[in-house]
């Protein structure tokens, strides 16, 4: 017996002076920290001599890329794990673990064409695509058939829907994202995009084109009309993905403009709607251009290249754990969050829980990107500081588009 306790006690010492202590960044936004608090809980049963601590960070987008900024400026090993917006790679790299001869270790061949590119720049892959995202139309099921409606395919068919239905049920007709962050520029790179205009493609400012920027004030005016004429309430200029969420699943508004992980949490047991809700592409423009339109979204898993040689493997081991197919399985039914794995999109559980998933699988495979460069952040800056300023009557929406067109050709 005594020999028995000894050999666990000499277990137990040697795991704990072997094993390797990484940190990971996590969102928090819905159920998204609870589920990894499991799945994390999982890897370290399976593997007992790697401790991983899971660092939530600031919903924002914006605030989170501050402060990956000061981590790895400061050349700390600390997080290990940074969760990489699908924007940022291009940004972070010199500072990232180089991946590219893990590429079959990750089994990338199995992924998403388009996320595999989201993590490669200069032919280096620095990150490994965790989930991908799509924006997509929320709206209530039972409000348009009361009221005889189909779901709108333009916008303006969504104002009129809204406005009317709006009127009558004292609630709100379109909610989205509005505060002056990165969640403002893909709202407004959606209403772009399917008016059918551009800023940046090829890394090159095209919004001063006249057909970019006389679609880009229609996209700017429509934004605007929609608060000024009380279909979008004026606070939506503080609103980001979980103000918006929750007044939709408070019963609030008849339509809501988010990411796909906002379906489980307006079906769940504490939502006013559960079951009331439907999901489909975001509409498209009005005019002979117009064109549905979906911002691509998502994040990544990368390795800080502070980290020792040892940290890395371990955080390796981790990403390879969370990226799996039944961890990916895991994730969408828990946090509706999009698989990047091919091969999951027809797994029997999400096909029979998340319809919605499978169905508007075009959507997701054919979100389009934002502007793709190295100085990302200084361009969506201008770009959701632009628009805010259209949305809070600062500027007119010619004058907002000139500004920016000025300053995207100054930083670029």
């Amino acid at each position: 017996m005594k020999k028995g306790l000894l050999f666990i006690f000499i277990l137990l010492l040697f795991v704990n002076v072997f094993s390797v202590n990484i940190s990971m960044t996590a969102g928090a936004v819905g159920k998204e920290l609870e589920v990894l608090y499991k799945q994390v809980e999982e890897f370290e049963k399976l593997n007992p001599d790697i401790s991983v601590k899971v660092l939530p960070m600031p919903n924002s987008s914006t605030s989170r890329h501050d402060l990956y900024v000061t981590y790895l400026a400061s050349g700390t090993p600390d997080p290990t794990v940074l969760m990489l917006d699908v924007i940022w790679p291009a940004e972070f790299e010199p500072f990232l673990a180089d991946l590219t001869s893990d590429y079959d270790y990750f089994e990338l061949d199995k992924f998403l064409e388009g996320t595999v590119k989201s993590v490669t720049y200069k032919n280096k892959v620095v990150a490994i695509p965790w989930f991908t995202d799509a924006g997509l139309l929320y709206y209530r099921k039972d409000l348009l058939d009361k009221y005889g409606y189909d779901v709108p395919k333009t916008w303006d068919e969504l104002y009129n829907i809204a406005k009317d239905i709006s009127n009558k049920e004292k609630i709100d007709g379109f909610i989205w994202q509005g505060a002056s962050y990165e969640g403002l520029t893909c709202d407004v790179m959606e209403f772009i995009h399917s008016h059918g205009g551009a800023i940046v493609e090829n890394g090159e400012v095209v919004l001063d084109k006249p057909e970019n920027k006389e679609r880009t004030i229609i996209a700017l005016n429509y934004m605007k009309k929609l608060i000024d004429d009380g279909v979008t309430r004026k606070g939506v200029t503080t609103y980001m993905e979980e103000e918006a969420r929750r007044l939709f699943q408070n019963g609030d508004a008849v339509f809501m403009r988010n990411w796909p992980y906002a379906w489980t949490l307006v079906n769940g047991d504490s939502s006013k709607i559960a079951g009331k809700v439907g999901v489909s592409p975001l509409p498209k423009g009005s005019n002979p251009e117009g064109r549905n339109s979906a911002t691509l979204g998502g994040w990544n898993l990368a390795i800080n290249g502070n980290a020792s040689k040892s940290q890395i493997e371990a955080a390796k081991k981790l990403i390879k754990f969370l990226t799996s197919p039944e961890q990916q399985v895991v994730k969408a039914l828990g946090v509706t969050q999009n698989p990047t794995r091919k091969a999951v999109y027809n797994d029997p559980r999400i096909k029979e829980e998340i319809p919605f998933m499978v169905e508007l699988y075009d959507v997701f495979i054919n979100a389009e990107p934002r502007p793709v460069t190295p100085v990302y952040s200084e361009v969506s800056r201008e770009i959701y500081t632009e628009t805010s300023n259209v949305l809070r009557g600062i500027k007119t929406p010619e004058k907002a588009v000139d500004d920016l067109i000025n300053s995207l050709k100054e930083i670029m």
